[in-house]
């Protein structure tokens, strides 16, 4: 069997590489779309009010007072959602995101709502935005 000049061989690596690389990628891309946080806070906006940050929230999950915190009275509110993830959100003064939102727009990136008794908040679906993987492992020569 004639063997392959130098250029040829090199190419076929290169493929192979590349495959590797895109098979990566996809496996390392999260079953949620959302990447980034949304943290809410319990009662009054002030300095020591409690705090509760969710790390790459669930898309389509409603999120309630008593989920995030269990401790809390009956009938209390987040004073304040602060989204910094990659997925919008609605807040709602209903329980189990019932009703009307309290904003006429989802929250984007980077937004934040306060003012409203808001009992809940919903995690919208979103664009999925593959992220790069951490760990590289290098291809057989």
């Amino acid at each position: 069997m004639p063997r392959l000049p130098f250029g040829r061989r090199a190419g076929f690596s290169f493929v192979a590489a590349g495959g590797a690389l895109v098979l990566a990628l996809t496996v390392a891309a999260p079953a949620s779309g959302s990447y980034g946080s949304v943290t809410v806070t319990l009662g009054t906006p002030l300095m020591t009010a409690q705090r509760v940050t969710i790390k790459d929230p669930v898309d389509n999950h409603c999120y309630t007072v008593k989920e995030l915190f269990p401790d809390a009275p009956e009938g209390s509110t987040f004073s304040s959602v602060s989204n910094n993830a990659t997925t919008p959100i609605n807040a709602y003064e209903g329980d189990a995101c019932s009703g009307a939102a309290t904003a006429a727009s989802p929250m984007g990136y980077g937004m934040f709502h306060s003012g409203a008794p808001i009992r809940s908040i919903k995690i919208l679906p979103g664009p999925s935005i593959p992220t790069m993987p951490t760990n590289f492992t290098t291809p057989p020569a």
